[in-house]
């Protein structure tokens, strides 16, 4: 019979080669077979582990709640629940884990940055600051910090600094993500300087090692948005097995969709200012989860709607969302692929498409550092991105004309009243001046690229921001026409 410490370093072997599930059943059965013996919190933070791999929330909450029943001093464990009611959205709750798990060991960097990334996406700018710089004085090397700070505080980088992080570069053995960081911080430089070619190499270079950064998941997810997904978005068929009711069928939904930085943040800002306090998911990627895990490039085309509607409530349930009005905002943008899916669970959804002048969408998209996306990682990847997206969205304007607005960001930014009633109109919600009055919500929470431009009152549109930029474009003309369309 092995000793609970020996059960703790084999469920954590298993935890570190990811077997979630063997973890699990193992920490389980030894406390099922051994309930008058004390636990070692060891033991129920390598249960938060494997439930946290498994993507079980509220049991991640429930184990970390008995480790600080053990130890309520326990520094690591408070900010691990601060994470969790971060993901939940209850930043309060989160503020106070941090806060309390910072006051425990005040040179805690992982707390610290949560500390300064939570108040950024909260937007209390000063605070965030504050504790961006106390990480980087506790971590000088760490350049994805100068790049969050960069962002907050536009005069931080100087040339002393910039000469700080090009000695880095070339001297530090520096993971790709830091040296991608490193690449958009001189870009951002070399752009306040007026120099845009070098800024573009900054940019070009910045990109690359992004891309290498997760190599094998950038190549699969890659391969996913360019050769599979658009060659099956409108040729699902759809079985339901089980005689229930959906129910999520009298939900009413509102899905934003489109590109990056096309204005969906400002939308699901204006929506989330109506006075049903409508729940916003954000970029919640609910079906690109469910969908793109299912189907490779020799998968079938079958859809279980019995599947997907279970594992949408299970996402809610574990993710303890708590909708009034039946209702909620998605702003997963790829969610244009999935229209047809998306209406077969949610019949009474809604999509709002928001667009801009697309070649100073190319270079909004590729003049920053969209971490996640892949295909954002190269003008090739983004234009042929583009063009399946104009494809698509063509196809379902047409096909569901009444369940899809187009939103012009052009237009929203120089006639905000008129857009936001249109908005509010199509989604049968009742609109006020204080729609627009937004930026003194205390509760606003933003955590995209747009977080603080979006926190001014609305601009107008910038016509010649990315003029500089256009001769890229000489080269994709021949092969899009979209592109030769003024």
């Amino acid at each position: 019979m092995y000793s609970q410490l020996e059960i703790i370093k084999k469920a954590s072997f298993y935890v570190d080669e990811k077997k979630y599930i063997q973890a699990k059943n193992l920490l389980l059965d030894f406390i099922k077979n051994n309930k008058n013996i004390g636990l070692d919190i060891k033991l129920f933070y390598v249960l938060y582990l494997a439930s946290d791999g498994l993507g079980e929330i509220q049991n991640s909450k429930k184990y970390l709640e008995k480790c600080l029943k053990i130890n309520q001093s326990n520094h690591i464990v408070l900010n691990n629940l601060g994470n969790i009611f971060f993901r939940e959205g209850d930043t309060q709750k989160a503020e106070e884990y941090y806060l309390s798990s910072y006051k425990l060991k005040a040179d805690y960097l992982i707390v610290i940055i949560n500390l300064a990334i939570l108040y950024q996406n909260l937007g209390k700018l000063e605070e965030s600051k504050k504790f961006y710089l106390k990480a980087i004085k506790l971590s000088p090397k760490q350049i994805s910090l100068y790049s969050n700070l960069s962002r907050i505080d536009k005069d931080f980088i100087d040339k002393e600094k910039i000469n700080h992080l090009l000695r880095l570069m070339k001297n530090e053995k520096l993971s790709d993500s830091e040296m991608s960081y490193g690449f958009f911080i001189l870009a951002d430089y070399e752009k306040r300087n007026n120099n845009f070619i070098k800024e573009i190499e900054y940019i070009k270079k910045g990109h690359k090692y992004s891309f290498e950064s997760k190599k094998k998941a950038n190549l699969t997810t890659l391969k996913y948005w360019k050769e599979i997904i658009p060659k099956k978005y409108n040729k699902f068929s759809f079985v339901k097995y089980e005689k229930k009711i959906n129910k999520l069928s009298d939900f009413n939904p509102f899905f934003i969709i489109g590109l990056p930085r096309s204005g969906s943040t400002i939308t699901e800002i204006l929506l989330s200012s109506s006075d049903k306090k409508i729940t916003s998911l954000g970029e919640s990627n609910i079906f690109n989860g469910i969908i793109a895990k299912g189907f490779s490039s020799d998968g079938n085309l079958q859809i279980n709607l019995d599947q997907v509607e279970n594992k949408i409530l299970n996402i809610f349930i574990e993710k303890n969302y708590n909708f009034k009005n039946r209702s909620f905002i998605d702003k997963s943008l790829e969610n244009f692929f999935y229209i047809d899916i998306i209406l077969k669970i949610f019949p009474r959804a809604k999509f709002i498409n928001t667009f801009r002048n697309i070649e100073d969408n190319i270079f909004a998209i590729f003049n920053i550092y969209l971490e996640k996306l892949s295909w954002t990682k190269s003008l090739d990847y983004i234009v042929e991105y583009i063009d399946n997206y104009l494809k698509i969205i063509n196809y379902f304007t047409k096909k569901y004309p009444n369940q899809i607005l187009r939103v012009n960001l052009e237009e929203l930014t120089n006639n905000p009243d008129k857009i936001s009633k249109e908005i509010y109109s199509f989604c049968d919600l009742k609109w006020s001046n204080k729609v627009l009055d937004f930026k003194n919500k205390e509760d606003l929470l933003i955590s995209t690229a747009s977080n603080i431009q979006i926190r001014n009152n609305i601009k107008k549109y910038d016509y010649e921001k990315y003029k500089p930029y256009k001769y890229l474009l000489n080269t994709y003309s021949k092969n899009y026409s979209w592109l030769n369309k003024k």
